[in-house]
């Protein structure tokens, strides 16, 4: 499991999980078929078409290596810290999939993983799940350490990424987190439970505050 802001619920893992993996189906070819050059080529615009904020990091075939760690972990009982370069990432593949769920353009009749979503409020995930949202500061991170040196606290990938700095394999690592999972996220009695599959309408579902 990823280490998020907030305990992730099945809902949330399930589109997290589709998500990267379609992502990963998507700008790859199927198995059985030997692309061209040609092929490539065109996949590699597509991917600059869909992904632009990430093409600067990774290039296609490394992108498929990022997503397979990710998924990876994010399917571990083990709960793991990532990089903001794994952040980006994470951020880039919920909102393209999300966009492309809302439009109805996935053909899967709202199925995600073992549930029927309506639709799926992307900023509300970010805002929920995310830790923060350095990674996509950009050179408005920059101008705030200019203007005030030092004041500014941020990762180490965070500035590389303002910076349009590629990865190095430090950047890359993803680390298990050692506290317990109910010291990470203490049990709270208030905590919506969600069903294990079928139907669960828009998601997140709107606490009574976040509606007014």
């Amino acid at each position: 499991m990823l280490y998020f802001q907030m305990r992730p619920d099945r809902v949330f893992l399930a589109i997290l999980h589709e998500a990267l993996q379609r992502t990963r189906e998507e700008l790859d070819f199927a198995p059985a078929y030997t692309p061209t050059h040609e092929d490539h080529a065109e996949m590699d615009e597509h991917y600059r078409a869909l992904y632009p904020e990430i093409t600067r990091f990774f290039a296609r075939r490394e992108l498929f290596e990022v997503l397979d760690r990710l998924l990876e972990a994010s399917q571990q009982p083990t709960i793991y810290e990532i990089t903001d370069y794994h952040w980006l990432v994470v951020h880039a593949c919920l909102e393209v999939f999300c966009d492309l769920h809302n439009d109805d353009a996935l053909g899967s009749d709202g199925e995600v993983g073992p549930y029927i979503i309506d639709t799926i409020d992307f900023e509300a995930l970010v805002s929920r799940f995310f830790v923060d949202t350095d990674f996509r500061m950009g050179s408005v991170l920059l101008q705030a350490e200019e203007r005030k040196p030092g004041r500014v606290q941020a990762t180490r990938q965070a500035w590389k990424i303002a910076a349009g700095l590629l990865p190095d394999a430090d950047d890359l690592q993803i680390v298990p987190v050692e506290r317990g999972e109910e010291e990470i996220w203490p049990p709270d009695p208030d905590e919506r439970a969600v069903p294990e599959s079928g139907y669960v309408g828009p998601y997140p579902v709107l606490e009574p505050d976040d509606a007014r």
